[in-house]
């Protein structure tokens, strides 16, 4: 992963990532340099605060993989209530109680 130096994303390697921070210097090169990063930093913000009106740390990772499952799929909205329907069909179920005794990581 490759970011620009903001303190923020913190020791992305602690997660298992391959992580090059690249400090560009003056902010705004920072659309040249990096546009995709800014780009799915600023939708996923957006779509967290927009949606949620804040989350929580612990459960944090499940609203990244829903954004993710939604933006890899964001052009296939006719299909998108068969990719939901098997998801919930094929998967195991999460009880209120395990999902909120789960440890963070």
């Amino acid at each position: 992963m490759r970011t620009d130096g903001w303190s923020g994303y913190g020791d992305l390697r602690q997660h298992g990532a391959k992580h090059r921070a690249f400090v560009q210097g003056e902010p705004a090169r920072a659309a040249k340099i990096l546009p995709w990063s800014h780009i799915l930093s600023s939708n996923f913000k957006g779509w967290l605060h927009g949606t949620f009106h804040g989350v929580s740390q612990k459960h944090l990772h499940r609203y990244l993989q829903e954004f993710v499952y939604r933006t890899n799929r964001r052009w296939l909205e006719h299909d998108l209530f068969f990719y939901v329907l098997r998801r919930a069909v094929q998967g195991n179920p999460l009880p209120w109680a395990r999902l909120t005794a789960e440890a963070t990581e």
